[in-house]
């Protein structure tokens, strides 16, 4: 008599060989994990809703044409809508600006993604902080600091607007 996992094992093996699909593409078409596949070779064991999913894919895949192979405009990917959903609007938010309802939540970011952004060492960073050349930090605990990122890409902006009204030699201060 055959395990679950090795009629699971035995199932993906074959849907694999007869498809052509590679063995991460159908962890992620499947269940979302590229490497499922792989931790089920390794001896890793499936839950009963994980191999519902796998057998529920394969069957789904296959659709009528009894387990042969699909052409490849068969597989359906879900796109992804950059727009986000629309819902019911409360009292509360009909009444605001539309700019205020759809703003972006306030990012912090860290030090290193600060000094990759604007292509500046910790120490430059620090000093011209000090100066108040650059955006002030927010303390985020007793020893971690980080950047309000709108307040960064306004630092940006005006850096751009000082370009373009100077004169062909930057300021020796920079």
């Amino acid at each position: 008599m055959e395990t679950l996992e090795e009629y699971v094992r035995s199932r993906i093996s074959a849907f694999l060989e007869s498809t052509g699909i590679s063995p991460t593409r159908f962890g992620r078409m499947a269940v979302g994990d590229p490497h499922l596949v792989r931790r089920i070779e390794r001896g890793r064991s499936v839950t009963l809703r994980t191999a519902d999913r796998v057998l529920a894919f394969i069957a789904d895949y296959a659709g009528g044409s009894g387990g042969a192979r699909d052409p490849p405009s068969r597989i359906r990917h879900r796109k992804l809508s950059r727009e986000p959903r629309r819902t019911k609007e409360s009292e509360a938010t009909k009444n605001q600006p539309r700019n205020e309802r759809t703003r972006a939540p306030t990012r912090i970011l860290r030090l290193p993604e600060v000094m990759a952004r604007t292509g500046l060492s910790r120490t430059t960073i620090y000093e011209w902080r000090v100066a108040g050349r650059f955006p002030q930090a927010v303390p985020l605990g007793t020893r971690n600091v980080g950047w309000i990122e709108a307040e960064l890409e306004a630092w940006f902006r005006d850096r751009i607007a000082d370009r373009g009204a100077s004169p062909a030699v930057p300021p020796a201060d920079l």
